[in-house]
């Protein structure tokens, strides 16, 4: 049997039957579809009415809040950690390229500044600047050029991690470290004592910082003292051995105190003198 197809009258009587049916659910719609228009025209006159008194509100909330977070950040920087291990754990560095800066001179500056004094001056050269290929029984006078490098680099590290150690310890990454003390008036006219004063915070943290490196520094010495003995503590008198391997070991740590001093220190009164003037000072890291 095929399958009869839809006439045209069928087709309106169709659209008619829905027609019937919506109409009423329009009818219905209609008043709060108008109501839905003029809720929304009126939200979006008072829109903008409404954001502005709600900016005006945040902002003055938000001015005190502003104002006693930067209280609280002026007391913070004002009052600092005293405990050891906040410094080293979660330090204030308000300089973040210093604490890198400070690492290469100490590892790299200082030794190569003893080095080439020591070749200068004709002196032996220190028992860590030895080749690596030393130690595998060849002789230090056939190595090739340029073997000196990498044991000059392992020394300076083991300096530069005991700087860094002692900086940490004494605050030297903070701006009072590194800035020199405000001065009224015209700074030119300072006697020798008030520029001297103005250094007084930086000097005080550049010598805790040694005191604490060079600790460091001679304790790690003594390690490498006891297990190159055996675990045998040494002292001067015991023999001519030992005499002379605590002579060079001592001679080794004053050379390297003071070269480190003298890079470290000069550079940190240049950075502090630099960052001093007043656009530096006023800028934010």
């Amino acid at each position: 049997m095929r399958p009869s197809t839809p006439s045209l009258a069928n087709l309106v009587a169709l659209l008619a039957l829905l027609g019937v049916a919506i109409a009423p659910a329009a009818a219905f719609f209609a008043p709060a579809r108008t109501r839905c228009a003029r809720i929304i025209a009126t939200r979006s006159t008072q829109l903008p009415r409404h954001r502005a008194a709600l900016k005006e509100s945040s902002s003055d909330e938000d001015e005190p809040v502003a104002e006693a977070e930067r209280a609280q950040l002026q007391d913070a920087e004002a009052t600092p950690d005293n405990s050891l291990f906040q410094r080293f754990l979660s330090p204030r560095i308000d300089d973040p390229g210093l604490p890198l800066t400070d690492i290469l001179l100490a590892q790299i500056v200082a030794p190569t500044f003893q080095i080439y004094w020591l070749a200068l001056t004709r002196g032996p050269n220190p028992s860590w600047l030895l080749p690596i290929s030393s130690y595998f029984g060849e002789a230090p006078e056939l190595a090739p050029r340029g073997s000196l490098l990498a044991p000059a680099l392992i020394h300076g590290a083991g300096l530069a991690v005991c700087w860094l150690a002692g900086a940490l310890a004494a605050r030297s990454f903070e701006a009072e470290a590194f800035r020199l003390k405000d001065v009224e008036g015209d700074g030119s006219k300072l006697g020798i004592l008030e520029t001297i004063g103005r250094y007084d915070t930086v000097l005080i943290r550049l010598i805790q910082a040694g005191a604490f490196a060079s600790g460091i520094l001679i304790l790690s010495t003594q390690l490498d003292l006891l297990l190159e003995f055996g675990g045998r503590y040494i002292q001067y008198g015991e023999s001519e051995e030992t005499d002379l391997r605590l002579l060079v070991g001592t001679v080794e740590v004053i050379n390297d105190i003071f070269w480190e001093a003298l890079v470290l220190g000069s550079w940190r009164i240049i950075h502090a003198n630099f960052m001093s003037t007043p656009l530096n000072r006023s800028r934010r890291f």
